[in-house]
């Protein structure tokens, strides 16, 4: 009867559900992305030092990375910050630091919850 017992248990031992493992749902999303474009000359080279170094002085960078995706230098910078509130303040701080339109690059801050804030051409490129 004793082994008839323990086979039992053993069989529900084995039946009982195994935690699974986190999902891996792919890589975390960037909480501001600044992504660094082109007119076919480059990147604007100065205003990309200005933003590297609110990045690197900013206690509200958890960590960031940058991904190259074009022949001249362009990029998408991913900030991540340790919450909402940090990633309100960064987007703000680069954001002030892009002008209204450039005739040197396109740059564009992207906030996760959706906003933008962008340099365009020159109105008279027009």
């Amino acid at each position: 009867m004793i082994r008839v017992a323990l086979f039992a248990a053993l069989l529900l031992a084995g039946c009982a559900a195994t935690p699974s493992a986190p999902a891996d749902d792919g890589p975390r999303p960037c909480d501001v992305t600044v992504s660094f474009g082109s007119y076919a000359m480059g990147v604007d080279h100065e205003l990309k030092t200005r933003i590297m170094a609110v990045i690197a002085s900013d206690r509200g960078v958890e960590d960031s990375e940058e991904r190259p995706w074009g022949r001249e230098g362009e990029s998408d910078l991913c900030i991540y910050a340790p919450g909402p509130g940090a990633a309100d303040r960064l987007f703000d701080q680069i954001a002030a630091q892009i002008p209204e339109t450039s005739s040197r690059a396109p740059t564009t801050v992207s906030h996760r919850d959706g906003r933008r804030d962008a340099s365009g051409p020159p109105p008279e490129w027009n």
